[in-house]
Formats: C-alpha cells, structure tokens, sequence
C-alpha cells in the first residue's frame, strides 16, 4: 500500500493527496477491524471467554455509529423515519420488528431486561445502541421490502466472515455490520 504525496507550491500537500491518503486510511481502518473481529471469533470459538467481550458490548451500548457517508442526507435519514416514535426517539420495538427478531432477543443484545425494554421500548438509554440498528436499517434504500432486507439479515456474507448481519449483532459486533451496510450502499468492496 503506498501512497505517493506531493507538496503543492506552497509547501503542504495537496487537496487530491490528501482525500487520498484519507481513502487509505479509511480502507486501512477497515480493514483492521474486519481482522479484529476475526481473532474475536476466534477467541470465542477456542474458548477465552476474558471480561473483555463483555466490556466491549457493554460500551457499545454507550457509543454511537461512527459517522458514515450518509449521515447528513435527508433522503437516506427519512429511510429509516418509521423506526422513531412521535418524540423523535429510535422504538426497540420497532427495531425489532423491522428485523424480524423478538423483543427479548433485542433486549439481550443491548444487554437489557426485556421487561425493562418492554416498559419503555424509547427510553433516552437505548439511544445510542439502537443508532447502530437505525444504521444498518439504512439498506431499506436498496431492499425492496422489509421481507427482503429480513432476508439480507439472514444470510451468510464473505465480508462477515461468512457470518449473517444477525449472527454478528448478535456478538455485539455492531459496528462492523454498520460500516458494511455502509459500504455496500457506496458500492465500496467489504
């Protein structure tokens, strides 16, 4: 991977070898973690099962999606408007729904009660972690129904280490399903 850069006449680089370089870094960053989430896997499939998976889901919870190229276009937004109540706030139950899982498979994903999910499906808390749901339900863009895009939830993809998007979320991997949702609706290879 080499990038050859060039000073512009004033001494600093210029604007087209620095979105280069952004581009490589980018690929780079995602190409780690795709590699992080394999030894992950790996690690679970060989039995370490370390504090440390369950402190990775448990910040997840408390992080939003890493910005993606959509984030500002309201059409890609409004995608996913039936997924928000009338205050605005992301409904597990309508993420689960939509996914086509039950309410209490959702609620230990976000490491919850399903009782407590159930009592206030919108609450402030369950903010954060939904966005990544909210995120990859983005490809009803290129889906041609719900049933369809079920379907892509369901099914074995190389670039999921021939994981389904659901098996993945399941392991709280919830970012890499994000930046692959991303990259299929920019046509980026995973």
């Amino acid at each position: 991977m080499s990038t050859a850069l060039t000073k512009s006449p004033n001494g600093g680089l210029g604007v087209g070898e620095l979105a280069g370089l952004r581009d490589v870094l980018v690929e780079e960053k995602r190409r780690l973690e795709r590699l992080l989430c394999r030894v992950e896997r790996a690690l679970r499939s060989a039995g370490v099962t370390a504090d440390a998976g369950g402190a990775i889901k448990a910040a997840a919870r408390d992080m939003n999606p890493r910005p993606g190229p959509f984030d500002r276009i309201k059409g890609v937004l409004g995608a996913t408007a039936d997924l928000r109540v009338s205050n605005g706030n992301l409904s597990a139950d309508r993420v689960a729904k939509l996914y086509g899982i039950t309410l209490s498979q959702l609620a230990g994903w976000l490491g919850r009660t399903k009782q407590a999910v159930s009592k206030t499906p919108d609450a402030d808390s369950l903010q954060s972690a939904l966005s990544y749901f909210e995120h990859v339900a983005r490809l009803g863009l290129v889906t041609k129904n719900d049933a369809e895009f079920r379907k892509w939830l369901r099914t074995p993809h190389g670039s999921l280490e021939s994981a389904s998007p659901l098996e993945v979320l399941a392991k709280g991997e919830w970012q890499a399903v994000a930046d692959y949702a991303d990259d299929i609706l920019t046509g980026t290879p995973g």
